[in-house]
């Protein structure tokens, strides 16, 4: 069972490096890059480079100015008040507030996940943060943490190594299953905690580098490449992992060994690695996010079902200037196809046309053939929009799905048939020459929390127009895109200043408009519906003990910081790349 003064612990421990989630390791200004002293067995990386100039592009954001913007203080110091107590209580514990606990760290912080070869603690986590001028203030707090662990029943030892002391606190056991220690010690301003004593040993004595290092790991080498050195990066060795987690599963259970050959038939095998990198207040950037997965051509299996030539994603003709958000995919179907056949007759020859020969309507007649009917009139794009519906609520979202068609009236005919099969009776009426399939909806579950989706209980439309099919959440926005006329997405000068900032070709292309969806949840949380939702869901926190939805400022205050946002993927031979992005605001 956790005691309290163990739960303190870990949160000391947590708080003294800002806040990260999971765990690494950095090196003191003097040795070599965390990078290059990490061991080949690293599954995840994490680094921020320095964590005083994070926070201050924090600052300098749209939601740091929101944060500091006079109209904010009521309700900043209303969430202060809540945790006055828990703050009282770590200042009495480790001699600071949770807010100082917070800003101890200084200077670079990583975080490493290392695989081991012991069976039953399989990896060890590895942390390190660089406390730079409260280095004293971090040895105090660090030092008090260890005598509240030992207080909380735990064993508590040192040990010296390469002249550093180590700091060794060993839980009592959790049940059946052992604790991994806790160890941590400092060089300099540079504080390290780990799991496991020899891993950290091991960082220690190749503090100066290593020639199987992280760094010379190819697939880090190829994403370090791709995103370059950023203020945050991560990294996940998919490779690897895909190995722990199979060589776990093989323990667990006889005949795990089958997974190894299932991820070789499925080709999931083929994506390597994957990585990401962050940074507030770069270039035209308010904030800016990518995230690259390594899958070297030739794809195989599942990852062929998913090529995305680069084209370009203008927005159609159609899409209106008025929708709150826009996405839209360059998706090779035809390749899909043909990839989602390899596979299914690897799992069982001819198994799509066994299955075709099934699909015929209650009269007989040809069977439903899924490349001539479906794939093959289908085009390579995909698009969807979306809107709300006015006055904005938390239900009152539309959305509406567009795929590109190279032969509408052969889809036409294939749609008759699905129908038929299906056994469908979708209501059919005449909107300006164009027919409009009506679909009555079940009547659906909410989802978690309690609030409605877009496609609740209604009606969904379905529609073959503007060399596209629709399909559409609410039959007035298919009847309003029918209708056009409107001004269009593509001309919208918002959108323009956006599209400067992405690529002339791409495989993915998203932008979004903040304002409507955000006014929807605003108002949710001031009116008590989305508090009411929240406490239906199970273990979720209680808000009205975190803030006083009576404190938030009008919805105006937060217009102000908000900007368009969105971002891109591009696809190339090595792997795709997804960018996101919110614009500058300016001076609000």
């Amino acid at each position: 069972m956790r005691t309290p003064l163990r739960a303190a612990f870990r949160l000391a421990l947590t708080g003294c490096l800002g806040l990260v989630v999971v765990s690494a390791l950095a090196s003191s200004s003097s040795a070599a890059d965390p990078e290059k002293v990490l061991p080949d067995s690293t599954l995840f990386f994490f680094k921020v480079k320095n964590v005083s100039e994070l926070r201050e592009s924090f600052q300098q954001s749209s939601f740091g100015q929101l944060l500091a913007d006079p109209a904010m203080k009521p309700f900043k110091e209303d969430v202060i008040s809540k945790v006055a107590d828990a703050s009282k209580e770590v200042k009495a514990k480790l001699g600071v507030t949770i807010s100082e606990l917070f800003s101890l760290p200084q200077g670079a912080i990583t975080v490493a996940v290392v695989a081991k070869s012991d069976p039953k603690l399989p990896f060890a986590v590895l942390i390190s943060a660089d406390a730079g001028k409260n280095a004293a203030t971090m040895t105090d707090v660090m030092t008090k943490s260890t005598e509240q662990a030992k207080q909380g029943n735990a064993k508590v030892a040192t040990e010296t190594y390469k002249g550093l002391t180590l700091h060794i606190i060993q839980e009592p056991k959790d049940g059946d299953k052992p604790n991994p220690p806790m160890v941590w010690t400092n060089s300099g301003t540079v504080f390290h905690i780990a799991t496991d004593l020899d891993a950290l040993k091991d960082v220690i004595s190749h503090a100066d580098g290593r020639t199987d290092s992280l760094a010379s790991v190819d697939s880090f080498a190829k994403t370090r490449a791709k995103l370059g050195d950023t203020p945050v990066s991560w990294f996940l060795d998919i490779t690897k992992t895909i190995k722990l987690m199979v060589k776990l599963g093989q323990a667990a259970q006889p005949g795990g060994q089958q997974i190894e050959a299932i991820l070789q038939i499925t080709g999931i095998n083929g994506l390597k690695a994957a990585s990401g990198s962050f940074a507030f207040n770069s270039g035209a950037y308010d904030s800016v996010s990518k995230v690259y997965f390594l899958a070297p051509a030739p794809t195989q299996g599942v990852l062929k079902l998913f090529m995305m030539p680069q084209v370009n994603l203008k927005p159609e003709p159609w899409v209106p200037a008025t929708v709150a958000s826009y996405s839209s995919v360059s998706w090779d179907l035809d390749g899909a196809y043909n990839g989602l056949n390899d596979l299914a007759n690897q799992i069982g020859p001819g198994m799509l046309q066994n299955i075709q020969q099934q699909l015929v309507g209650p009269n007989g007649g040809e069977p439903l053939d899924f490349q001539k009917d479906i794939f093959g009139p289908l085009g390579n794009r995909l698009t969807m929009i979306s809107d709300f519906k006015k006055p904005i609520t938390e239900d009152s979202q539309r959305i509406l799905v567009g795929v590109a068609l190279t032969d509408p009236k052969k889809f036409q005919t294939s749609l008759n048939k699905i129908v038929e099969i299906a056994g469908g009776a979708p209501a059919k009426r005449d909107f300006l020459g164009t027919t409009i399939y009506d679909f009555k909806l079940p009547e659906m579950p909410k989802a978690a929390g309690g609030a409605d989706g877009p496609l609740k209980s209604g009606t969904a439309s379905l529609a073959i127009a503007k060399d596209t099919l629709f399909i559409a959440s609410d039959p007035a926005l298919l009847e309003s895109i029918l209708r056009g006329g409107a001004a269009a997405l593509a001309d919208n000068p918002d959108f323009l200043a956006f599209a400067k900032q992405t690529p002339s070709q791409s495989s993915t292309l998203n932008y979004g408009k903040p304002d409507e969806s955000a006014r929807a949840v605003y108002d949710s949380i001031k009116n008590g519906d989305f508090e009411k939702q929240m406490k239906s869901t199970p273990n979720a926190p209680d808000l009205g003990k975190i803030f006083d939805k009576s404190k938030l400022p009008p919805f105006e205050v937060f217009t102000k910081y908000m900007s368009a946002s969105g971002g891109y993927g591009v696809m190339e031979n090595d792997g795709v790349t997804f960018t996101n992005f919110g614009l500058r605001k300016g001076n609000p």
